[in-house]
């Protein structure tokens, strides 16, 4: 028994060496060279094949990366000689309206609201004051200035040019365009034989809540110290152009792409030093939670930036007078102090607040 298990151990001693043996066989096949040690060129260093000495070639001449031949240069920058131009580089369509309103509502109402008053919600709230497309500036603007800033920034704003396409850069420059043309739209601009009816009631008869059609104020900057701030806007029912029986719509009518017509609304003015009184009732009452710049504390104090034109003169006078939980209710202040604490509220803007407060007394 002995000599048997002597003969099986050397047997599988032999079968391990042989084993091992293989294995050596392998490792030393794999360890060639070969692609180690290969002639290739090295990124940013010479050589001595090409004549020149370099190891990366130069591209083919006219060589454009795909989908960077940007032969239009206006369509792509919006610029003519290094000035921004005007016009669209291709026509306006009523697809490329819905898709500039859709892509405006998505990205641009934030700050510049959706009438391009530049009173958007975040502005409200605080942020810096955003670009007005219904002052004067603005509507002299050419259509290559709006593309431009979409797509380099200015100011506080960001560029967009990574959420909109160029193509949809124009669709929102052709859009802000409309809600200019928009909200100064008169009715003498409806063609003869159209009739002009409240948004209201269409709303009504398209199933939609009244507050669809909600009246939207256009904000206006607060004057240079010394002269003299625009009132609240009286509020007016938006207005739009559908056809009469004796102007029937069909279809690519002008009834059907006419912009909505705003009554104009009627200003009273308020001075400086209306909007100075107010200043000191509000410090006195309502600083210690709104803060100084009207920016409050979200969401228990709301901000008042803004709040005239966003909820009304009654609205702000009831909440003064009756309270608006967690706001107290302020009975102290009489009547003609609320009219001076609104009209220092009418102010837009942070900005109008520390014009208000600098301002010399009338």
């Amino acid at each position: 028994m002995r000599g048997f298990e002597t003969k099986t151990t050397m047997q599988r001693l032999n079968q391990i060496v042989m084993l091992g043996a293989l294995s050596g066989v392998g490792l030393l096949a794999g360890c060639r060279q070969d692609m180690h040690d290969q002639p290739k060129f090295y990124p940013q260093r010479g050589t001595s094949f090409y004549a020149d000495g370099r190891s990366v070639r130069p591209q083919v001449e006219n060589t454009v990366a795909r989908h960077q031949l940007h032969d239009d240069s206006y369509f792509y920058t919006g610029m003519v000689a290094g000035k921004e131009g005007d016009g669209l580089p291709f026509p306006v369509t009523l697809q490329v309206l819905a898709k500039g309103q859709e892509r405006y509502n998505v990205y641009c109402t934030p700050c510049h609201s959706r009438v391009g008053n530049g009173a958007g919600m975040i502005v409200q709230r605080g942020y810096s004051p955003a670009g007005n497309f219904q002052g004067g500036r603005l509507r002299a603007a050419g259509l290559g200035h709006f593309f431009n800033v979409m797509t380099n920034g200015y100011g506080s704003m960001p560029d967009y040019a990574a959420q909109l396409t160029p193509a949809d850069r124009w669709a929102v420059a052709a859009y802000i365009r409309a809600l200019q043309l928009s909200q100064s739209a008169q009715r003498s601009d409806v063609p003869s034989g159209v009739d002009v009816k409240p948004l209201k009631s269409i709303a009504e008869s398209e199933g939609l809540p009244a507050s669809f059609a909600d009246e939207w104020d256009v904000a206006t900057p607060a004057e240079m110290p010394g002269g003299a701030m625009p009132a609240p806007a009286a509020t007016a029912a938006p207005v739009v152009a559908t056809p009469t029986a004796a102007a029937p719509a069909t279809t690519g009518t002008t009834s059907a792409v006419t912009p909505p017509v705003v009554a104009k609304p009627v200003k009273a003015e308020i001075t400086v030093a209306d909007a100075r009184a107010g200043l000191a009732i509000y410090a006195k009452n309502c600083q210690v939670c709104h803060t100084a710049q009207l920016t409050g504390h979200p969401p228990t104090f709301p901000s008042l930036v803004g709040v005239v034109q966003r909820v009304g003169v009654a609205k702000v006078k009831n909440n003064v007078m009756h309270g608006a939980p967690p706001m107290p209710a302020f009975p102290q202040i009489s009547s003609a102090e609320l009219d001076q604490l609104v009209a220092f509220l009418t102010v837009p803007s942070k900005a109008g607040v520390a014009a208000v407060s600098s301002a010399p007394s009338n």
